[in-house]
């Protein structure tokens, strides 16, 4: 007919877009012209454009992020904007009752009848608008229609409730109107549904869906759930484990889905979009070690496989040497230095990120937005955007609609005016966050929409949700900062509550004439209370009975669905390789405490991941304390020189293995001045608390310090060891010494030990062993805890230790190598069972893994 035709929102002019699409394809047309369709703020807003190319002097219209960004500053500088807790809250709520002044025609001097502090402040802010909006030369998108004149061509409008008073009235009198289609229902299938919970309603509605599907391939259906904007994430869930269960495997490929969720989510939700402003962000002041591991390891970042491995690799070397937080360019150069050591390593996310930086730091100080988004592009497209080519429609789709964004921004610089980088992605970061964006996917079979309208077309099925007795109609909601009254007044529909039920009566006898099967449901609430149904909802609706719901976990559901696979538990792995290497003692401590964590730390090399602390980690604590003792004691060497050295000589002596010990380290990881001061006066007052310790000993002297004895042979398999200290009393007997700077308790014992450590030791320095101890050396207690067959060995009257009811230490010596030589066996042999001790499971991070719950329920057991 040769007219453009109104919808009074994007949803439904993409709706009555499709159909007629679906309508060409269904006559069996290849081609047809495109429909002009258009909802009613895009096609003012185009109108306004066209007439600015004939009056290039006349006043331009905002975009959203100028009119956002707009009001949030008129909000901010007015002296009320104290009286409100948010400020950006207030600035959404000002602008929207601004917007209702136009589409309801309220005249600003009705509102200043009322004199209440939040009109007052709503007009005030108002004319402040007003003034920047004319001073900067702009309209805002709600005075478009006022100043519009009437169309040069044909206009129609779609009837339906969504349209405002003032919009209503403008296309009455400047087009025609087009009454939905008439189609005849023989046969209504009208019921409602109660759901256990909003769960349950999520799930039946899928059910609902699906099984209609599966009977009729080009069923079509609308779904209404009035609080979709709460509830998107539930529901995405519960459709995709009905309708798109593909969704939920590791897969790079998108799944298709037949059903789709209108009003979208905010741009920030999507990867390049996210990519490029985490990576601007870092660009700037300080960056945490997670932030820039984020940033390292991130996807958009590899271009392939190899890439992403090398980029894993890096960061897992990075965490033994990194701070806790610095600069992108000090990051950059770390780990430069890192991937070099110890054969130089190009990493390319390395490359793509510094490309990034030196594009951002070519341009400093106070700029215009204009200035900024061309910096920004530029370092974007060399950056997280270098491998644009792999991404998907999605993906592309919202970077297209980012650089609309930027494209906005950069036409705002009268707004605007000079930034600083910080300020400009601060406003960049919001636009983003406040924008939603929806993929153009077509109209899916399963339209699931959260307003509360007409749909104008006709479908094959229709559910609406909500439709309780205290949500239908909907709670009175009159828009904030206005007069209720004068909302009622010139009819705004939620301020009050006779409007909201004539819009839902005429609303639902609207629903009931779109689809032959329409199903009206509602859920009980969550915290127990008891739903029923509206009381507008047509008498003796029959109940809607789908099959069992998919309920939330999903995974969990489809998992029992699936079919039942034989089980094999393969406990052994393979025999010990010669190639292969232990690690020490840790090899042996993990297999005691559980085969399956000996086999996957050693032989998998499932580590747990360093995570960079403020200061020194507790390991690195450790470390210091075993580097100052080994200082300190080559210096003193016997328990006279201990007694004889002055308060002040051991201060110095003190000092001096400390700043020793935090030079040795920080060569390796340097957390900064400030970090080693502070550990350096901690580390003063715990060496000289054992130091104390030691003085009450019997007379020793030092043998060995951090001896690298030979290596321990088990089972025929070499453990690499080393003796933290070994001491000679003075009737020749030896004493072994392992410090421990965390908690100590004597671990060592029982067939399974926890640390098998002091055993192994002693197995390699049998000879007149009189005593092995653990020396705890922390700021909470120093003390020995030790395995002695002698009294009085660490302080006066101590006593001899229980020695697990062997006579001597040599005899226990003697149950410890059979324990060693019995668990390197199993190792060497690939046993490799869940079976964890009492504690084991405390300090372990192998659950993913072994997944130990699990393996208890099927039978393992806990050695006690």
């Amino acid at each position: 007919m040769g007219a453009t035709i109104l919808a009074p929102n994007v949803e439904l002019a993409a709706a009555l877009f499709d159909a007629v699409d679906r309508h060409h394809r269904e006559m069996g047309h290849e081609i047809w012209p495109t429909p002009r369709i258009r909802d009613f703020g895009s096609w003012l807003r185009e109108r306004h454009a066209a007439r600015q190319f004939l009056d290039a002097i006349g006043p331009r219209c905002l975009s959203d992020i100028e009119e956002r960004e707009l009001w949030r500053a008129v909000v901010l500088d007015g002296a009320s904007s104290e009286q409100f807790l948010d400020a950006g809250g207030a600035a959404r709520a000002a602008r929207r009752a601004r917007r209702a002044i136009y589409e309801h025609d309220i005249p600003l001097k009705a509102i200043a009848q009322y004199a209440t502090d939040e009109s007052d402040a709503l007009l005030d802010w108002i004319h402040k608008f007003d003034d920047r909006c004319r001073a900067l030369g702009c309209i805002s998108q709600d005075e478009l229609l006022g100043s519009m004149p009437g169309p040069t061509a044909a206009i129609a409008w779609i009837e339906n409730l969504a349209w405002r008073p003032a919009a209503r009235q403008w296309l009455r009198d400047h087009g025609r109107e087009i009454t939905a289609p008439t189609v005849r229902i023989p046969q209504a299938d009208w019921r409602q549904f109660s759901a256990e919970s909003p769960a349950v309603e999520l799930a039946a509605i899928a059910e609902w869906a699906a099984q209609n599907l599966q009977s009729n391939g080009a069923f079509r259906a609308w779904v209404c759930i009035p609080d979709l904007i709460l509830r998107r994430t539930e529901l995405v869930n519960a459709f995709d484990a009905v309708l798109a269960p593909q969704r939920f495997l590791l897969s790079n490929d998108e799944a298709i889905a037949p059903y789709a969720v209108a009003g979208g989510t905010a741009l920030t939700d999507y990867a390049p979009v996210r990519a490029a402003l985490q990576t601007l962000a870092a660009s700037s002041g300080v960056v945490s070690f997670d932030r820039f591991s984020s940033l390292l390891r991130s996807p958009e970042l590899q271009a392939t496989a190899a890439e992403a491995a090398e980029a894993a690799a890096l960061d897992s070397r990075l965490r033994g040497r990194a701070p806790s937080e610095a600069g992108l360019e000090e990051w950059l150069t770390l780990a430069d230095r890192v991937a070099r050591a110890p054969a130089p390593v190009s990493v390319a996310a390395l490359r793509r990120l510094r490309a990034t930086l030196q594009t951002l730091l070519s341009l400093r100080g106070d700029q215009h937005m204009s200035r900024w988004v061309s910096i920004w592009v530029a370092a974007i497209e060399s950056g997280p955007w270098a491998l644009r080519h792999r991404w998907s429609s999605t993906e592309y789709q919202s970077a297209e609609r980012f650089k609309d964004l930027l494209t906005s921004l950069a036409c705002a610089d009268s707004l605007f005016g000079a930034q600083s980088r910080q300020s400009a992605e601060r406003i960049l970061s919001r636009a983003a966050r406040d924008t939603p964006f929806q993929p153009q996917t077509g109209i899916a079979p399963i339209w699931v929409s959260g307003q509360l309208i007409d749909p104008w077309l006709t479908y094959d099925g229709l559910w609406v949700g909500g439709c309780s007795e205290d949500r239908w109609p909907a709670p009175v909601d009159p828009i904030p900062l206005l007069p209720v009254r004068l909302q009622r007044d010139y009819g705004v529909i939620g301020a009050a509550a006779q409007s909201q039920l004539q819009f839902a009566q005429d609303l639902q006898q609207r629903w009931q004439v779109r689809a032959a099967a329409c199903v009206f449901s509602y859920a009980n609430s969550g915290d127990g209370r008891t739903a029923a149904p509206s009381p507008l909802l047509p008498d003796n609706l029959p109940a809607l009975r789908p099959g069992p719901p998919l309920l939330q976990p999903q995974w969990h559901a489809l998992a029992d669905r699936a079919p039942v696979l034989e089980g094999f538990t393969d406990e052994l792995a393979p025999p010990f390789a010669p190639d292969e290497r232990t690690r020490g003692v840790s090899t042996l401590r993990a297999q005691s405490r559980c085969a399956f964590r000996g086999f996957a730390e050693t032989r998998l090399r499932a580590e747990k991941l360093d995570r960079p602390v403020p200061g020194f980690n507790d390991r690195e604590r450790g470390e210091l304390i075993h580097h100052a003792l080994e200082h300190l004691w080559s210096e003193l060497r016997n328990s006279a020189e201990l007694l004889a050295i002055s308060p002040a000589a051991q201060s110095q002596l003190v000092n001096e293995s400390v700043a020793r010990a935090l030079a040795k380290l920080s060569r390796v990881r340097d957390p900064g001045v400030r970090w080693q001061l502070r550990e350096r006066t901690r580390m003063h007052g715990v060496l000289g608390k054992w130091l104390d310790v030691e003085r009450l000993r019997a007379a020793f002297e030092v043998e060995h310090l951090e001896q690298g004895a030979p290596v321990a042979r088990h089972a025929g398999l070499d453990f690499n060891v080393r003796i933290d200290r070994v001491d000679r009393l003075a009737d020749g007997a030896r004493v072994l010494i392992d410090y421990k700077s965390g908690a100590a308790s004597p671990d060592w014992r029982d067939d399974r030990p926890d640390n098998p450590q002091l055993p192994i030791y002693a197995l390699l320095q049998p000879d007149a062993l009189v005593a092995v101890a653990y020396g705890r050396v922390n700021a909470g207690e120093c003390r020995f805890i030790a395995e002695t067959e002698r009294v009085g060995v660490f302080k006066p009257g101590g006593r001899i230790s229980q020695m697990e009811g062997m006579t001597s230490l040599a005899e226990l010596v003697g149950v410890w190598s059979q324990r060693i030589e019995r668990l390197a066996a199993d190792f060497a042999a690939g046993r490799a069972e869940v079976a964890p001790t009492a504690r084991a499971c405390k300090s372990c991070h192998l659950q993913s893994l072994c997944r130990i719950p699990g393996a208890l329920d099927e039978g393992a057991h806990l050695d006690e």
